[in-house]
């Protein structure tokens, strides 16, 4: 586990955030990288593609060239983003630093050998104001606990779930679909020049709690229990540890990453 230390404050919404990540019981490296970085109101996870190699540098490239990008922005520049509103500025910012990161992980992968081929889940909120903005590519989550709810915010890109939003729970080809089938990606970052970037604007509530998180933990601990955990009064850091500390429990077995914001009044 890493860089649990609290966030302090952005936006009109107080905010702590944390984040942390472990290899796991069974994998013998870990794919996954996080950020978590209250200045900018940027949180984002990364989860490197398996049986493919350099997963851990997509993972990283990921995270590093989308918080570069969001770094980097100039407010009175309208490139790339046209001219837009602000919030929608802001929306289009995220987006097109995802898309970038894409780019840029897809050409290192054509330019060396011993990388060819690698790629990345990623999702990622950026909070700006009382809104937060998320993009999402492939099977890491985004969910959020409110008034005792919990609400997954994206939905993996599999396809399983491609069937499920093409032709409902009732569709033949489901019968026959092997397991590890149903939850092949159908995006990530890297594998293709682009990329479609899922994205959506969601409005910030006093005592709303965001899960950033990697399928090595929503893939062994129950959703009830995430919720569970997310509602304790403790604080962020130990909320994290205890997250990961589930997905130990029921047998760690892939690398398990999260990051826990949570908005106060």
């Amino acid at each position: 586990m890493k860089d649990l230390a609290p966030a302090p404050a952005v936006s009109g919404l107080r905010i702590e955030a944390a984040g942390g990540s472990h290899l796991g019981k069974v994998r013998a490296n870990n794919e996954d990288s996080f950020a978590a970085l209250p200045a900018l109101g940027l949180f984002m996870v990364a989860d490197g593609l398996g049986g493919r190699a350099a997963g851990e540098v997509a993972s990283r490239m990921a995270v590093d060239i989308v918080r570069a990008c969001i770094e980097e922005d100039d407010p009175n520049d309208t490139w790339p983003y046209g001219r837009n509103t602000e919030a929608d500025r802001d929306e289009a910012r995220l987006v097109w630093s995802v898309r970038r990161a894409n780019r840029e992980i897809e050409a290192e992968g054509q330019r060396i050998a011993g990388k060819r081929g690698m790629g990345t889940t990623f999702t990622g909120a950026l909070v700006s104001g009382e809104k937060v903005y998320l993009a999402h590519v492939g099977d890491s989550r985004i969910y959020r606990l409110r008034r005792g709810r919990l609400a997954a915010l994206t939905r993996d890109h599999t396809v399983l779930e491609d069937l499920l939003r093409q032709h409902g729970a009732e569709a033949p080809e489901l019968r026959d679909l092997a397991p590890e089938i149903a939850c092949r990606l159908t995006r990530a970052l890297g594998t293709d020049k682009a990329v479609e970037v899922e994205a959506r604007v969601e409005a910030a509530e006093a005592g709303d709690v965001l899960l950033l998180c990697s399928d090595g933990l929503w893939g062994p601990v129950d959703e009830d229990e995430i919720a569970a955990t997310l509602a304790w009064s403790a604080s962020v850091p130990a909320i994290v540890s205890g997250l990961i500390g589930r997905a130990l429990e029921e047998g760690g077995p892939d690398n398990v990453t999260c990051v826990v914001v949570r908005f106060g009044a």
